[in-house]
């Protein structure tokens, strides 16, 4: 941050009792005079000194002084000060030698010698700090002068290339600390806002000899700022040339804004992907299918967000799953990679099966955490599917794609997606009105951009001189207006040859699957029971996808031996007619799909490096949820609650023993399962903490006691025998 304070007046700095050119008084002159006029007439009386000497030497002194004040830069009347001073003590030199000195002359000049001594000390002292601040007053002043000229420089070039009058320059300039420029904020006239500037990026950028590379771009700022406040970013320095190698695979949340790249002031460039998709836009070569690989890292590396690709393409996903199929290492990263029609078509079914499984399952654990929008974490993750290329998908997909779109949002279901062109033949108008993210890489026509970009104007064509440039924004999070970009590169081959980045690049996705497979989420029971066995056994069909030959064939040589030995030992899953409804009885009518069925999962952690108390809690849990599905008598709901929560070993939320309850069969009923844990805390059999936490007291860990709910207490008794009410305790 560049600040630079505006001038002060002289009128606005203290009178002290110094030299500079404000203080001299009819005082001080005195008081000058009477220093050296006394000081002399004690000395020179003693030497027998004649008056005519004492003139001539205050003479000389007299000269000396007005020389000294000169060289220091004083004002004329500072040394009309100093040389009046010297000819008033030379004055009373002469008279003291022409009358002779006495007792009360020497005593008085004595008592005038003292005081003016320590006052011309204190003015020498005052004197010196004076200087420094007059010397900071010419700065500011100059200072100002340079912002005034800043300010009237700006004013004129907004006028004179956007035909705006009357804009003002704020005076403190923010300096990016890359270095690649700087960010002006503007105050247009009170009934303009930032569009009156939208379309004069690329004039701008030309008045003001940016490079390219560099350039232009404009943005309103958040809600707080006024409409007629425009804050005008300068990117001074080609930010775009060269590659940004991709950061570290540190594990992170979808709750965070997912990285993609670098923005010219240094800040990470990234898209809030819990909350909602994006749209990229951008011509064949310009990077897209390499701008998903970067993103899908982003999400990867979140540690609570289900990937799903729909890529016919196979080259989006390819990169993810491979060190897994090819090689044996760790799993593989993308959750389900969907590369034939029918396999998109299921993902489809699926995905709205989830919708409607979380809207209803969910229920209670949104009005437990008192949320509109379920919240993302390990044990529920968001799902996030990816779309190469939509015109390549058929058009039963598009229209479930467009039904995920409108009613995924409060579940965390979300839906990204890239295309050629930002026209209705490749983007879909749902997507177009409800998809707030939006990507732009280099397109043929700029027209293109103004489609994808229509509010805000298309970016400066300009910017978009190497690969991997970008420009992106976000109508709901921000940025709000297209923000210049370099995307992370993840290929070795944007680095040179040997270097520490190639080699790092050369390996990067297989060190995402053994860095990221651990952190990998599982799908929630409640939504991987709604999928089915689209989910289930999506492995199984999968595989002869990726690695078979184009009739799905596949062979031990087209993969890593444990991998075909996992393969071989699954089931043959269910046909694509059957999970789609397409295959028909004798009758005519279709089959109904089984609901559940041998599964085709991949193997996770071993139990070596999970928690043995996480372990043995979900062994307790398991158990109590089989043995009340084996009990001859029926368990009740209170009775299972109460163990699931002592299963826990700690208090819980009734969210998070919800998902057992169900898997043991409880139906809510006419209640909430949360209103169930409220009657059992009122019933002592739950204590409930002050953060809405529930646990059984037979556990052995209970909430704090000031949040717990009163029981009935036990009886007090006195000396008698007599009962004084209950001691008011909980256990």
């Amino acid at each position: 941050m560049s600040t630079a304070e505006l001038p002060v007046s002289l009128t606005d700095k203290p009178k002290r009792w110094d030299f500079s050119r404000d203080s001299v008084s009819h005082g001080r002159l005195v008081a000058w005079s009477g220093e050296l006029a006394v000081a002399s007439a004690l000395v020179a009386p003693l030497a027998s000194i004649p008056w005519e000497a004492g003139a001539g030497a205050g003479l000389i002194c007299t000269g000396a002084a007005v020389a000294y004040e000169k060289a220091q830069g004083a004002w004329t009347r500072v040394m009309v000060a100093r040389a009046s001073s010297w000819l008033a003590t030379t004055g009373w030199l002469s008279y003291t030698l022409a009358e002779g000195p006495t007792l009360l002359r020497m005593a008085f000049g004595g008592a005038i010698w003292a005081t003016g001594a320590a006052v011309n000390i204190g003015m020498d002292r005052w004197g010196e700090e004076t200087k420094a601040a007059e010397k900071e007053l010419d700065r500011q002043i100059e200072k100002g002068q340079e912002i005034k000229g800043a300010q009237d420089g700006w004013a004129r070039l907004i006028e004179d290339v956007c035909g705006i009058e009357g804009a003002v320059a704020d005076p403190v300039i923010d300096r990016w600390r890359s270095g690649a420029g700087e960010t002006v904020k503007v105050t247009l006239p009170a009934h303009m806002n930032v569009d009156a500037l939208r379309g004069y990026e690329a004039p701008l950028a030309g008045a003001l000899h940016l490079p390219k590379g560099g350039g232009v771009s404009f943005n309103a700022g958040g809600p707080e700022v006024p409409r007629n406040v425009v804050f005008i970013a300068i990117t001074r320095k080609n930010m775009m040339s060269g590659a940004i190698p991709y950061p570290r695979l540190t594990p992170t949340t979808i709750n965070k804004p997912v990285g993609f790249g670098v923005v010219g002031n240094g800040d990470e460039a990234g898209l809030n992907l819990k909350d909602e998709g994006f749209i990229a836009v951008g011509a064949q070569g310009t990077g897209k299918t390499a701008l998903m690989k970067t993103l899908g890292l982003g999400l990867l590396r979140c540690t609570d967000a289900i990937v799903i690709d729909l890529d016919t393409s196979a080259k989006m996903s390819a990169v993810f799953v491979n060190p897994y199929l090819r090689y044996g290492i760790g799993r593989p990263l993308i959750d389900w990679p969907a590369t034939t029609e029918d396999e998109c078509l299921l993902v489809i079914q699926a995905a709205k099966n989830a919708i409607a499984a979380r809207k209803t399952e969910y229920a209670d654990l949104l009005e437990d955490e008192d949320v509109d929008n379920l919240p993302a974490r390990p044990d529920l993750p968001a799902i996030h599917i990816r779309v190469d290329e939509t015109k390549s998908m058929s058009d039963d997909v598009l229209a479930g794609l467009d039904l995920i779109i409108e009613e995924g949002r409060s579940v965390n279901v979300r839906v990204s997606s890239t295309g050629l062109r930002a026209t209705r033949e490749y983007i879909t108008g749902t997507m177009d009105e409800l998809t707030p993210g939006r990507i732009g890489l280099r397109t043929n026509n700029s027209s293109e951009l103004q489609m994808l970009f229509p509010d805000a104007g298309a970016p400066d064509m300009a910017i978009f001189t190497d690969p991997g440039t970008v420009a992106y924004m976000s109508t709901t999070k921000g940025p709000f207006q297209p923000t210049p970009a370099k995307a992370y590169a993840t290929m070795a081959e944007a680095f040179p040859e040997g270097s520490e980045d190639y080699q790092r690049m050369q390996s990067l996705f297989m060190d995402a699957a053994r860095e990221l497979s651990p952190i990998r989420p599982d799908m929630d029971e409640v939504t991987a029971r709604a999928m089915g066995l689209a989910w289930s056994q999506r492995w199984a069909r999968i595989i002869p996808n990726l690695r078979g030959d184009a009739y799905g064939n596949v062979t031990a040589d087209r993969m890593h031996e444990s991998v075909w030995e996992l393969y071989t030992s699954w089931e043959t899953p269910a046909s694509y007619d059957l999970l789609l409804g397409r295959m028909r009885d004798e009758d005519g009518d279709p089959i109904t799909a089984p609901s559940s069925g041998k599964g085709a999962d991949i193997p996770r952690l071993t139990e070596a490096l999970i928690d043995e108390d996480e372990l043995e809690r979900a062994a307790q849990q398991e158990a109590v949820i089989e043995l009340a599905a084996s009990a001859p008598k029926p368990v009740s709901s209170d009775e299972l609650a109460v163990k699931l929560f002592m299963a826990q070993g700690r208090p819980a939320k009734p969210s998070e023993v919800y998902p057992h309850m169900v898997k043991a069969g409880y139906d809510k009923s006419d209640r909430t399962f949360r209103d169930l844990c409220a009657r059992l805390g009122l019933q002592d059999k739950l204590v409930r903490g002050d953060d809405g936490t529930y646990a059984a007291p037979e556990s052995g860990e209970v909430p704090d006691a000031p949040g717990r709910i009163p029981g009935p207490g036990k009886p007090v008794y006195d000396s008698d025998g007599d009962r004084h009410g209950t001691d008011g305790r909980t256990d």
